[in-house]
C-alpha cells in the first residue's frame, strides 16, 4: 500500500515527471537530493499524432520503473508523486486549466489536483497547471501579441528563485525548443511570458533546409561569441530570411568551420528573439530589473551575450549555473506539491 502523508510531515521520498512534448523526465528526490532519474524521448506529441494515450501511458510507466530501479525504491516507497509541464494538457495525461497571471506557489498548489493514474503509477499523482497571460484576446485580435502560455516553466521558475533565493522583480529567460521569457514581480508571482520557437527554428533550418549542407550534425559545439555577435547583427539589419540565407554564403565564400557557421546561424535567429523580447507586450518586462538566464549550453552563454551586448538592457543579467538548471523543476515541483498538501492537509 502506498505510504500515508499526514498535514505537516515533509514526505521522505518525492518523485516529479517533467512531462514535455518530446521528451520526459522523471526524478526520485530524497530531501532535497536527487536519489534515481531517468528520460526518454516520450512526450504528448505521441497523443497528439495518434489521438491515443496508450503509448504515453506505457512511456510514462517505463520511465518511472527505470528511476526507481535506479533509487533502489519500490513503488509503495513513495509518498508522494508530482507531475508539471505538457502532461497536463489536453494532449497530456490529465488535462488542467491554465491558471491566470499572476500567479505564484499558493495560485498554483490551489488548482493542483489529485488524481489516481494506476495505467503511470501506484501512487497518487499531484498535477500542478500552466499560466496564462491575463488577457481575453479581442475580436479584432488587436491585443494577440499580449497573450502567452507556459506549461512546466512555471514550476522551473518556482524552483530557480527558491534554490538561487531569488526575489522579484526580474526577468527570467529560458532558452530551449521554445525561448520561454517569465516576468515575476516583488511577491514573486509570474505576471507575464512571452515564447518564441527558436530552438526549434534553429534545429529545422539546419537539419531540414538546403542549410544542412553548411551545418554539422553536432550543431553547435561551443559557442563562437564573435560570429554568433554577427549573425545578431545581420539578423537585425536585414532580417531573419536574409540572414539564413547569408550563412549559406559564408560556406561557399568564407573560410569557415561548420562550428562558427553554426554559432552565426544562432545569432541570427536569436537576434530575432531579441527583437520579440524589446517590443511585444506579452510580458511588460523592465529592463533596469535583474535578468536571469537559464536553459541549456550553449544556449544559456548565447543568450547571455546577446543581452549582455545590448545597450537598452541596464539591468544586472545573472547566469545560472549547471546544479540549479538541472534541480530547478525538481525543487519547483517539490516545493508547489508540499503547499498543495499544506492546503488540503494531508493526503492518503
Amino acid at each position: 500500500m502506498p505510504q500515508v502523508v499526514k498535514a505537516g510531515k515533509v514526505p521522505l521520498l518525492i518523485i516529479t515527471i517533467d512531462g514535455g512534448t518530446t521528451n520526459t523526465r522523471v526524478r526520485i528526490l530524497e530531501k532535497e537530493k536527487i536519489v534515481g532519474k531517468a528520460s526518454l524521448p516520450i512526450g504528448v506529441r505521441c497523443t497528439a499524432i495518434t489521438s491515443r494515450k496508450e503509448a504515453l501511458l506505457k512511456g510514462l510507466r517505463r520511465i518511472i520503473d527505470m528511476a526507481l530501479k535506479e533509487a533502489r525504491v519500490r513503488q509503495e516507497d513513495i509518498h508522494l508523486a508530482i507531475a508539471s509541464g505538457m502532461i497536463t494538457s489536453n494532449v497530456g495525461v490529465y488535462e488542467l486549466a491554465h491558471v491566470a497571471s499572476p500567479a505564484g506557489v499558493n495560485e498554483l498548489a490551489a488548482a493542483s489536483r489529485l488524481v489516481k493514474v494506476p495505467e503511470v503509477l501506484d501512487v497518487p499523482i499531484v498535477f500542478i497547471p500552466g499560466i496564462k497571460n491575463n488577457c481575453v484576446i479581442r475580436e479584432d485580435l488587436s491585443n494577440l501579441e499580449a497573450m502567452d502560455i507556459m506549461r512546466g516553466e512555471e514550476t522551473e521558475t518556482v524552483g530557480i528563485l527558491e534554490l538561487k533565493s531569488l526575489d522579484g522583480p526580474l526577468t527570467l529567460i529560458l532558452p530551449g525548443s521554445h525561448t520561454k521569457v517569465v516576468r515575476v514581480n516583488e511577491h514573486n508571482q509570474i505576471t507575464g511570458c512571452l515564447t518564441t520557437m527558436a530552438g526549434e527554428i534553429f534545429t529545422t533550418l539546419a537539419a531540414n533546409t538546403i542549410l544542412a549542407d553548411s551545418i554539422p550534425d553536432t550543431l553547435v559545439s561551443y559557442l563562437d561569441v564573435d560570429i554568433f555577435l554577427k549573425g545578431v547583427a545581420v539578423s537585425r539589419d536585414v532580417g531573419l530570411t536574409r540572414g539564413c540565407f547569408a550563412t549559406r554564403i559564408l560556406s561557399q565564400f568564407a573560410s569557415i568551420d561548420g562550428n562558427r557557421r553554426a554559432s552565426f546561424l544562432l545569432g541570427v535567429v536569436l537576434g530575432q528573439d531579441l527583437t520579440a523580447i524589446k517590443n511585444s507586450s506579452a510580458c511588460g518586462c523592465n529592463w533596469c530589473d535583474p535578468v536571469v538566464i537559464g536553459g541549456p549550453q550553449p544556449l544559456r552563454q548565447a543568450m547571455y551575450w546577446l543581452l549582455k551586448t545590448d545597450p537598452d538592457i541596464t539591468g544586472e543579467i545573472v547566469l545560472l549555473d549547471d546544479e540549479t538548471v538541472e534541480m530547478s523543476t525538481v525543487i519547483g515541483a517539490r516545493k508547489i506539491g508540499l503547499k498543495y498538501l499544506e492546503m488540503v492537509g494531508g493526503l492518503r
